[in-house]
């Protein structure tokens, strides 16, 4: 059985140069209103927001660059 790793919301704040908060309120609009902002795909498990880091890397490919 593979092992999957996963970043937590710190991590990947740190990695989208943006702020702990900025990331919960992006995911809270997303609720709100359909998708406005990218966010990579997370699983809550515990009340704890948890990304696969292959899913969050392959998300990171797929956005568009300026």
């Amino acid at each position: 059985m593979k092992t999957q790793m996963f970043y937590r919301i710190d991590e990947i704040a740190a990695l989208l140069h943006v702020s702990k908060q900025t990331l919960y309120n992006h995911i809270n609009h997303n609720k709100k209103s359909a998708d406005r902002y990218p966010i990579p795909p997370y699983i809550r498990i515990n009340g704890r927001l948890l990304f696969s880091v292959s899913e969050f890397e392959a998300w990171v490919k797929a956005q568009p660059r300026n």
